[in-house]
């Protein structure tokens, strides 16, 4: 691990399923090198059992983390604009969670790694530590690969990309998603980079904005084969590959 990350937060934007906030928190809590990153917590101001799952993360001994509570409720759209630009404030460098990603132990350890190995590419604009992953495919624990594509589930950029994207965010719900804002416009053809074996879990089957269901969910999000799933070290360091010898491009599996 470098000194880099000094200057990375965790965002998370929570809102009213405290099932999956407390599985992602817990998560979190155990994660290799979290008591190296501060968390910021934004809270839509809907469910008690969530704000109170976020504060009982912040006493935890080995964290620093704190939780911000609104005032009114906003929606995604905008509580995740409100958690990026905190974040970006305040830090050159996010890593950004939803209550339904759930890190794997060394997703962390991913993010790091991308962060600083990518910092200089203007081609790449994020990394995401979800993916895919086939069965045949778990072998392949240290490789990356780069996608023209964006996925929003436990990912992390770069103020100089933040700043490329910001001005052109959807002003709430009523209008389109801002990560296929993302996806379709203001990323302007640049890369994302994933690990073949996937370190972070969808798990977002109910309460959902854009998932009709758990057979639904079950069938596009849900990954069983991931770094939690397939026994082996965690990853220190790890490697680039070609992009062709994966199944799992998200070009070809769009969900």
């Amino acid at each position: 691990m470098t000194n880099a990350k000094r200057n990375t937060v965790i965002v998370m934007t929570l809102c009213s399923r405290p099932r999956y906030t407390k599985r992602v928190l817990d998560a979190l809590s155990r994660c290799d090198d979290i008591d190296r990153f501060p968390v910021a917590m934004l809270c839509e101001p809907v469910d008690d059992e969530v704000i109170d799952l976020a504060t009982q993360f912040t006493s935890l001994p080995h964290v620093k983390a704190w939780a911000m509570v609104g005032q009114q409720r906003v929606g995604c759209n905008v509580n995740t604009y409100s958690a990026l630009a905190y974040g970006f404030d305040h830090h050159d460098r996010v890593i950004a969670l939803e209550d339904d990603t759930v890190p794997g132990r060394d997703f962390l350890r991913f993010a790091d790694w991308a962060l600083n190995h990518y910092e200089k590419d203007q081609n790449v604009f994020s990394a995401c530590g979800y993916q895919r992953t086939p069965p045949d495919e778990v072998g392949y624990r240290n490789a990356v690969v780069r996608e023209r594509w964006f996925t929003p589930w436990g990912w992390a950029t770069w103020k100089d990309r933040w700043d490329s994207v910001r001005d052109s965010w959807p002003a709430d719900d009523r209008q389109i998603s801002w990560d296929t804002v993302i996806d379709k416009l203001t990323r302007r053809d640049r890369f994302e980079v994933r690990p073949l074996l996937a370190r972070v879990q969808n798990i977002g089957a109910e309460g959902g904005a854009h998932v009709p269901g758990a057979a639904w969910h079950r069938e596009h999000h849900l990954n069983p084969h991931w770094v939690e799933s397939v026994p082996g070290p965690r990853a220190d360091e790890f490697h680039e590959v070609d992009s062709r010898i994966t199944k799992a491009l998200r070009a070809h599996h769009p969900c």
